[in-house]
């Protein structure tokens, strides 16, 4: 599902250092389970909510929500969101039948939803 012609702000035109951090959270992500992952929480403290989570799409940018009609997944109730840093953000699709994650971009500057999930 991953979001080859994404533009702006989630693009995926990234440099080595952003490819391996991806490739290195990922990699340590596989060796988790669902429990463990959701129960991150951000800084780690529990008063700043969990650290990877699913995002209701009426909460993304209008960008966002247009971008996913344009790839016909605007039929989600939700996407997940996986946070690495202040401002890095992995968004994509976990299906219900299978609880697999499915990359669809990278945020890097906290633009998919700005404000409600920082």
């Amino acid at each position: 599902m991953l979001d080859h012609e994404a533009t702006g702000a989630w693009t995926w035109d990234i440099d080595r250092a952003d490819m391996m951090e991806i490739m290195g959270f990922l990699s340590e992500m596989e060796k988790r389970t669902w429990s463990e992952i959701r129960r991150d929480m951000a800084g780690g403290n529990r008063r700043r909510g969990e650290k990877h989570k699913f995002i209701p799409l009426a909460s993304l940018c209008k960008e966002a929500r247009t971008r996913l009609a344009e790839i016909e997944l605007d039929d989600q109730d939700q996407l997940f969101r996986f946070r690495l840093g202040n401002l890095k953000r992995l968004w994509g699709v976990i299906l219900p039948d299978d609880h697999m994650f499915y990359l669809l971009w990278w945020d890097s500057q906290h633009r998919v939803c700005p404000s409600a999930d920082s």
